[in-house]
């Protein structure tokens, strides 16, 4: 009862494409990375993408359903709202905001 381990071959005609499509990524120039007006910019927009605005949106839902089984939490959907509004602003203007700062 023992298992043959049989090992293929890939097919030559997949992996180039792999290979080629993997240096194709990481050779490309990233022009929006170079474009920056700022350090840390990229990672307030990585952060208002990727971080914020998924979280702020999942609680926005979750409080709303939970304001259909509990209306005391139609409180907590509005601030929570408010809240994430107010950060996402933030992020996106950060860069106007820090300028406006340095200006005086």
């Amino acid at each position: 009862m023992h298992r043959r381990l049989i090992r293929r071959n890939p097919d030559p005609a997949a992996l180039a494409v792999a290979v080629a499509l993997t240096a194709l990524v990481a050779l490309s120039p990233l022009p929006a990375l170079a474009q920056s007006s700022m350090p840390g910019q990229q990672l307030l927009l990585f952060a208002r993408n990727y971080i914020i605005a998924p979280i702020a949106l999942f609680a926005i839902v979750i409080t709303a359903v939970a304001a259909f089984i509990r209306p005391e939490m139609i409180r907590a959907s509005g601030y929570i709202a408010i809240i994430a509004v107010v950060l996402f602003f933030l992020l996106a203007n950060a860069d106007r905001l820090l300028q406006v700062m340095r200006a005086g």
